[in-house]
């Protein structure tokens, strides 16, 4: 739950796949593709869903290290 975030619709690129992170009603759901122009096919049929405005596509992957290995 995310009590008290607005229904919203976002795409991040993250680690070479794309996530489309949609809440609604104070529920959190997130779907992961490989394919771009699939997620945001998705996330723009969600925000029609909700009667919420598109938004321009998401353009940047954010790589996401890992913290720790062997050794420590």
């Amino acid at each position: 739950m995310v009590a008290g975030e607005p229904d919203s619709v976002r795409v991040k690129g993250i680690n070479g796949q794309w996530i489309v992170r949609v809440v609604e009603g104070g529920r959190l759901t997130q779907q992961v593709f490989d394919i771009h122009a699939e997620a945001e096919a998705f996330a723009e049929e969600e925000r029609h869903r909700l009667g919420l405005p598109g938004e321009p596509p998401a353009e940047e992957f954010f790589e996401v290290k890992r913290r720790g290995g062997r050794g420590r």
